[in-house]
């Protein structure tokens, strides 16, 4: 597959409105990813926190619709709507584009046509090849890009991605969640092996889900990534069968599991902040 053509201009310039009233770039694409996340996962308290950090510098003198929490909505939506146009990494091409005249970015992301190469490079199969689960590790994964690459190959992978950027890591876990994909993404440093928090997110057909893992979570987490790496497994042998899977989905086994609501159930909270 070709790498996709992303066009991100009308989000840039929506999040470049709520810049102009004396943000920063990287506050506003900050708290643009962080209301994503609280929304998906129905945190309300911490969303309300950044709607009224908002509110507190006078946006509830502009009219509705225009607003910085309806301007995060719009850019949304059309986040939305281009993801689900090419299937790739739009997060992280909004995270690049409008990072360009950022000092706080710094950062730009592996180019999607080399993590269709990386994928391949790395044994990851379409998903007609073979019966058996693929586990794919990205240990810095920015925004997750080559993930998504072997997810879109591999729908039924369960994908880990790492990565000691705390934005980085959250960028992650919105795209596998939006793109419906069974993954663990990690906040900390893959080489001294630490946890610092993490996301699951898990498929469904009613669309992908994310949560936070909580402390002890994490740590199970990485007890068993650590184990899983250090003393691979014979094909076939996952985990033990007291770890529950999704309903409907046996084959896919995980370290942890929680049932949570689905991306389109956490839509309707991204809009509910008035």
């Amino acid at each position: 597959m070709a790498s996709p053509q992303i066009d991100v201009d009308e989000i840039v310039e929506t999040l470049e409105q709520i810049r102009q009233r004396g943000h920063s770039a990287h506050t506003v694409f900050r708290d643009w990813v962080n209301l994503m996340l609280f929304a998906l996962q129905r945190r309300d308290d911490p969303y309300l926190e950044i709607v009224d950090d908002h509110r507190e510098r006078g946006d509830m003198d502009h009219p509705e619709g225009q607003r910085s929490v309806d301007l995060f909505s719009k850019a949304f939506g059309h986040l939305q709507e281009r993801m689900a146009a090419t299937d790739a990494d739009v997060l992280g091409a909004v995270y690049e584009e409008y990072g360009m005249s950022s000092d706080a970015f710094g950062q730009h992301f592996t180019p999607h046509n080399v993590c269709e190469t990386m994928a391949e490079i790395a044994g990851v199969v379409d998903k007609n090849d073979t019966d058996d689960r693929q586990t794919v590790l990205d240990p810095a994964c920015g925004s997750g890009r080559m993930l998504l690459v072997a997810g879109r190959k591999q729908p039924d992978a369960l994908l880990f991605g790492q990565d000691k950027d705390p934005l980085c890591a959250r960028i992650t876990a919105l795209n596998c969640c939006f793109l419906n994909l069974d993954a663990y993404v990690i906040q900390g440093d893959s080489l001294t092996v630490e946890f610092q928090r993490a996301w699951q997110t898990s498929y469904s057909v009613l669309g992908g889900s994310v949560r936070e893992l909580d402390d002890e979570e994490v740590s199970e987490l990485r007890e068993w990534v650590t184990d899983a790496f250090e003393n691979p497994v014979e094909e076939g042998n996952y985990p033990s069968p007291e770890q529950q899977t999704d309903a409907g989905s046996e084959d896919r086994t995980a370290p942890v599991t929680a049932s949570v609501s689905s991306e389109q159930a956490g839509l309707d909270a991204f809009k509910s902040s008035d």
